[in-house]
This record gives C-alpha cells, structure tokens and sequence, in this order.
C-alpha cells in the first residue's frame, strides 16, 4: 500500500477538523481538497459520528494511506460534540475547519495561514466562498474588516464556517468550544463569543467551493436554526440595552432572514427600528460606529432596492433616512436607484451572502 503522508511533528502547524456522518457521496472529494493542499505541514481529523454507510470503510482506507489523517469513530452524538472532540484532538497552532461534502481550493491553507501569522491580533478567518451544486452557482463575498464583521453579526454569521481558520489558544484558553444548545447555529453563536475576546477577517479571496444540496444542515433543521438564531440576536440586540417587543423581534428576525413582503409599510418600519439601533448604539458602544452604520446602511439600501416597484413613494422613504444612504451608496448609485423607482424596474440584484453560511 502506497503511502502519501509523511510522519507529522507532534505539534503540526495546522489541525484541520472534519465531522461526518454517512457522507459517502462527497467524503473522499473533500479529503482530496485537503491532501493536495499546497502547505504540507498539517493533520487532517475526522470524526466519524456514527456513520452506517460505506463512510468507516472510506475512513479506513485513507488514513491507512496517508499517515497525516486521524480518525476517532464514536457513537451518534450530534455535529457539536464531534466537533468539539476533534477540537480536543487536535494538535496544530491553527484549527481548520471543513465540512464533508465541500471543497478546499488548493491554496487555503497557505493563504489563510500567511494572513494569520502576519496578523497576531486576528483570531478568526475565514474567507470569500463560492457555492455549487444548485443551478447557479455565485460568489459570496463576506465582509472583509473586523469592525464589519462584527456589525453584521447582529444579523446574521459573517464567516463561511467551513471556511475558517482560527487559533487554537483562542479556543482553549477562553474555553470557546462549540455549545450544544446552539445546534444547527453552534457557528454563529461562537462567532458572537468569541467576538468578545479577538478580532476577525475574511480575506478577499475564493478559498473554499460550497456545495448546495438537500441533505445540508440548513435544509433538513431550517425552522430549529432560525429559532436558536433569533435567540441570538435577541442577546446581542441586549448588549445594546434593547428588549424588542414582539413586533419588533419579528421585523429584525425578517430582514436577518431576508424573508419579507417589499412595501413602503415595511421600509418606514426597518427605518424607525435601525434609527433605534443607531442611538442605542452610541449609547453603549457596543459595535465601531462608523462601521455600525456602514452596515446598517448597506441592509438599508438593499432593503429599499427590492422595492423599487413601489415607484416614487419608495424613492422619498429611502431618503428619509438620509444619514443611512449616504452611508452605502455613491452619488451614481442613488441615480441609478432613483431611476429604479420612477420607472418601476424590478430588482436585479444579487443578495445571496446576505445570510451567513451556517454549516
């Protein structure tokens, strides 16, 4: 038997996490991506949380393979614990995530470690993503600063989860394991942990190919991840000394959600609720304020941009929050939206990345 790996140090620059349960289909194309990583010096764990399916068998062969992949087989537990065992298991400096049905472009590691090592005070990074598998495939470009980053949390994850990588003293030291009470979330509640001990990035590149398809997380648990996402928010919008009343609460989990009907009822109400973020903010300091309302600006405008149908009583509601738009749009962007209004064009906008990746 051909042996690929070479015997890894004890402590190997990166450990690169992988949970699984019966993910035959797509499991031997993700460990390819990693193993034809141009950065070598790595360990590739993959926890087997209680496949059925020919996914042990798989297992079996590659680490026989390739010396650098370990393998822990444990009872069906759920993706939080298994994640948090290969955490407990690895060894590296850095902590990679992937997922078992996507795929690292050969670069990642090199990438991601280079910006890491040459940024100490980031702890987290992730990257821009590309999805396929469904019709369309498309580029999300996720914020790339921390203080964006950060903003955005507040509606939803701003890092592709199985494009991370991070820290793992960051982990360890501030205890920052994955919580079982945010199953189907456990990425975008870490983020908001976390966010109280580092700072973040997402570098501008392609690093990772998304794959769309039935049996993700998001599609078989979308109503469980919406409520424990919403509880979320509802904590940090508490930072910021604000308890929503239930209007309130549901007109922020819609546009976290990017689920809502356009009309200028809708506008006038996501106006007056941002103007109330904004002042609550520049009462706590909870989030960068010139990134706060960067971020706001740009939901605001999108939110505006699909309702451009609504012709002209459209147009005067987006500039009744003018400290909003200016935030977001370039004097040519505001004539191409006017214009959008006054002859009632339909949107043709990408929003896809305005809702994080969770899994």
């Amino acid at each position: 038997m051909h042996t690929i790996g070479c015997p890894i140090p004890a402590s190997p620059r990166i450990s690169c996490v992988l949970a699984v349960c019966n993910g035959q289909a797509h499991l031997p194309e993700s460990i390819r991506s990693i193993q034809t990583q141009t950065f070598h010096d790595w360990e590739l764990i993959v926890v087997d949380d209680g496949s059925t399916d020919r996914t042990p068998q798989i297992l079996d062969q590659v680490q026989h393979e390739d010396t650098r992949i370990r393998v822990h087989t444990q009872s069906k537990q759920g993706l939080v614990a298994a994640l948090n065992q290969g955490i407990m298991m690895a060894r590296g400096e850095y902590i990679a995530r992937m997922d078992a049905d996507d795929i690292s472009m050969p670069d990642r590691f090199a990438v991601q470690l280079e910006y890491l090592d040459d940024h100490h005070d980031i702890g987290i990074c992730g990257s821009w993503i590309e999805t396929f598998g469904a019709k369309t495939s498309e580029i999300v470009e996720y914020p790339r600063d921390d203080g964006a980053i950060r903003c955005q949390l507040l509606f939803a994850p701003s890092l592709a989860h199985p494009a991370t990588m991070f820290r793992r003293s960051l982990i360890v030291d501030h205890h920052l394991f994955y919580d079982e009470r945010a199953v189907h979330a456990e990425d975008y509640d870490l983020w908001v942990r976390a966010s109280r001990h580092t700072r973040f990035a997402n570098v501008p590149i392609t690093l990772l190919r998304y794959r769309i398809h039935p049996q993700q997380v998001g599609h078989l648990f979308e109503a469980k991840m919406d409520e424990i996402a919403q509880a979320i928010r509802i904590a940090q919008l508490a930072r910021l000394g604000i308890t929503p009343v239930p209007d309130e609460a549901h007109l922020h989990q819609q546009i976290s959600r990017w689920k809502f009907e356009p009309s200028t009822t809708f506008l006038s109400a996501t106006r007056i609720w941002f103007d109330k973020l904004i002042d609550a903010n520049r009462m706590t300091g909870v989030y960068p304020e010139t990134e706060f309302l960067t971020v706001l600006g740009t939901w605001w405008s999108n939110v505006c941009l699909v309702a451009t149908t609504e012709g002209w009583r459209t147009l005067i509601e987006c500039w009744r929050a003018p400290r909003l738009a200016r935030s977001a749009w370039s004097p040519w962007e505001h004539l191409k939206f006017a214009l959008k209004c006054l002859f009632r064009k339909h949107p043709h906008t990408k929003f896809l990345g305005m809702r994080g990746v969770a899994n």
